[in-house]
């Protein structure tokens, strides 16, 4: 459930009854500004690194496609260095396969370039995760002495550690 503006200032209220004005706060300066379900969770951080594993597993897709193009290449060349009877027709597979090759290396580098932004941006996400998790456990602490400060107050109040 969302905490309205007014049961900030309840809370903050509290706080000041119960410590000074600037650690009421800085109590409330710590709490998010955003609900708990928005926070970022160990499996939202797990889900991301498995989606950049997928991202490098697809690049090691794309390297050994390179490799195997470069492969053809060097078995292209020894054929024309072996057999000078071939050297037109290898001529011609070799530009025909440069032209398919720098066709396929420029898609290639576009889409290198296209997973490149995409791990950019998921990059700030992981950051934005950080920074969300970093905050939650400082509400989680202020919560706790929150809780353990009203405590110690109901139990005072009713002489039970008097």
């Amino acid at each position: 459930m969302p905490v309205d503006e007014n049961t900030r200032l309840r809370i903050r209220q509290y706080l000041i009854e119960l410590m000074d004005e600037s650690a009421a706060d800085a109590m409330m300066e710590s709490m998010p500004p955003i609900p708990w379900t928005q926070l970022a969770t160990k499996d939202d951080i797990a889900l991301l690194d498995r989606r950049l594993g997928g991202v490098e597993d697809r690049l090691g897709g794309v390297e050994g496609r390179i490799g195997g193009v470069e492969g053809r290449i060097e078995a292209l060349t020894l054929r024309a260095d072996q057999t000078s009877s071939d050297l037109q027709e290898l001529t011609r597979l070799v530009a025909a396969q440069g032209a398919s090759l720098s066709s396929r290396m420029d898609s290639l580098s576009m889409r290198m370039d296209s997973i490149g932004e995409r791990i950019d941006v998921l990059g700030g996400h992981m950051s934005d995760l950080g920074r969300a998790v970093t905050i939650g456990a400082a509400t989680m602490a202020v919560m706790l002495a929150v809780f353990v400060a009203g405590t110690i107050t109901s139990l005072l109040a009713s002489g039970a550690l008097g």
